[in-house]
């Protein structure tokens, strides 16, 4: 953080080197209605009273900045990058970089979430895809018993992957009932029974499952 007497200073010539190049009444008036704020991060903070932020655009066209940084650099050494925020205080500042910090915060939530979605969706894929193998394996799956086994596997397979991926996306809760259900469909269809019927055993396997931990623990 740049001392702000120093920053007001710096600025001033600013104001006065900047009339030395070539008449630009508009970046004259904007550079004039600015006040520096901070330096953080190698980025000269300029804010603008909200009246004057008509002037934001002419601080930040790439002549202009390039000018304004040019003399910056030849009173500093520093080749500053420029941004300009609506307010022309600290507290604007802290406002604006408390924002910024929850953006960053809900992009990284979003892509988390959506990173997890994406995990829970490859689990199912390969759900179904060992779904298939299973069944078109089953060399004697035309027999009610042969099918009635590989329909247990298959639901103790489904409530692996179901638990699995409802404690890793506990957020994608939508997701897991719509794939839950196409499973159930799958495994109808397998079986030649109503998906009701497989949904009905696997909520009875599932709330066995549950009550055998709740007793384990």
């Amino acid at each position: 953080m740049v001392d702000q007497e120093k920053l007001d200073k710096l600025w001033a010539q600013v104001n006065v080197l900047i009339k030395e190049g070539p008449i630009n009444r508009s970046l004259w008036d904007a550079v004039a209605a600015a006040k520096p704020l901070a330096v953080e991060d190698n980025v000269l903070i300029l804010g603008l009273a909200p009246r004057n932020m008509r002037h934001g655009s002419y601080l930040d066209t790439m002549v202009n900045k390039t000018r304004i940084q040019e003399i910056v650099q030849a009173r500093t050494g520093l080749r500053l990058d420029i941004r300009v925020i609506e307010g022309d205080t600290v507290d604007a500042w802290e406002r604006v970089k408390e924002r910024d910090r929850q953006s960053v915060q809900q992009a990284q939530a979003a892509s988390i979430t959506a990173q997890a979605h994406h995990t829970s969706v490859e689990a199912w894929e390969d759900l179904n895809q060992r779904l298939v193998r299973l069944f078109s394996q089953g060399t004697l799956r035309r027999y009610p018993i042969a099918l009635a086994r590989l329909l247990i596997q298959g639901l103790q397979m489904t409530l692996e992957t179901d638990t699995q991926v409802r404690v890793s996306d506990p957020g994608g809760e939508e997701i897991h009932d719509r794939e839950l259900n196409r499973v159930c469909d799958k495994l109808a269809t397998y079986c030649e029974m109503p998906a009701t019927s497989v949904a009905i055993e696997y909520l009875r396997l599932r709330s066995r499952r549950q009550q055998q931990q709740q007793q384990q623990g």
